[in-house]
């Protein structure tokens, strides 16, 4: 029999059903070891090779992970996959001097990224250490894109959103993409996200300032334009913006919140901690 082949990353994704389900096929018993030994940074530089948001990640990550942990099998719940890649960011030293750099010379080329969000910033972390020149351009004024905006601080805090070191050019909106293509650039990344929620084109939907859209409203409130709400709130569906809304309608002053669903809870697209979350902050 020959032997077994490990030098890849196949048998491996095969035979660690946590690591197979995760989209990154990020090396999930191997960082859960480093924690365990005390090696926060090393845990985190782990999980960084796989993807560049660990810290956030941590926080936001819909766990495909879990459901396919083996412990599962013996136990009730899974291991903390998604919390312990938390503890590997939060608790890690400074890695500046362990990350890849620039090269002292460029090769030439310019890259345009539009859009600060979390795919331009894998973009230019892949692109700038292989020398080439990386502009990102933002129509706010903050970087992060969705995950800042659309993604509650209580959530998500600012503070551990990346800052890739990158030719950043804020509240500098892209309105003509040939005016863009004809400014030296080699390439051009779109990586403007999708930050529109879903209309619900029912009568009364455009009589009154008070009916919003999940996505856009949290955006208003992460700006500060939005500050207060009234004491009865109706949350239509059942997804994780959903329970962003009630818990943030929660923080803002309301006491009834309801959210209305079509389907049985078992059916609710929300993942089961973020529902489990939304209703122990009803419970505050």
């Amino acid at each position: 029999m020959d032997p077994t082949k490990t030098d890849g990353t196949e048998y491996f994704h095969r035979v660690v059903d946590c690591q197979w389900a995760c989209p990154a096929h990020t090396d999930v018993p191997e960082y859960i070891r480093l924690i365990a030994q005390g090696r926060f940074t090393d845990a985190y530089l782990l999980n960084r090779e796989s993807n560049v948001f660990p810290g956030i990640l941590g926080r936001v990550c819909d766990r495909p992970c879990e459901p396919a942990c083996r412990r599962s099998r013996v136990e009730d719940k899974p291991v903390a996959i998604c919390r312990l890649k938390r503890v590997a960011s939060d608790n890690r030293e400074d890695i500046r001097d362990r990350l890849p750099q620039a090269p002292g010379r460029s090769n030439g080329k310019r890259i345009a990224l539009v859009g600060a969000g979390c795919a331009s910033l894998a973009v230019a972390n892949d692109l700038i250490p292989l020398g080439y020149e990386c502009v990102i351009f933002e129509a706010l004024d903050k970087p992060g894109g969705l995950m800042r905006t659309n993604i509650p601080a209580f959530r998500l805090p600012a503070t551990v959103i990346v800052d890739m070191g990158v030719d950043l050019r804020l509240s500098l909106p892209v309105e003509c993409m040939s005016a863009l293509l004809e400014d030296d650039f080699d390439a051009v990344f779109v990586g403007t996200g999708a930050p529109k929620g879903k209309e619900l084109e029912l009568p009364g939907r455009y009589d009154s300032d008070r009916i919003h859209i999940g996505i856009q409203w949290l955006e208003s409130i992460a700006f500060g334009h939005v500050t207060s709400i009234g004491k009865r709130v109706l949350i239509i569906g059942v997804g994780n913006t959903a329970m962003d809304c009630c818990r943030s309608s929660l923080r803002l002053g309301a006491k009834n919140v309801r959210v209305m669903a079509r389907k049985p809870r078992a059916f609710f697209k929300a993942s089961d901690w973020e529902l489990e979350d939304a209703e122990e902050e009803r419970r505050r």
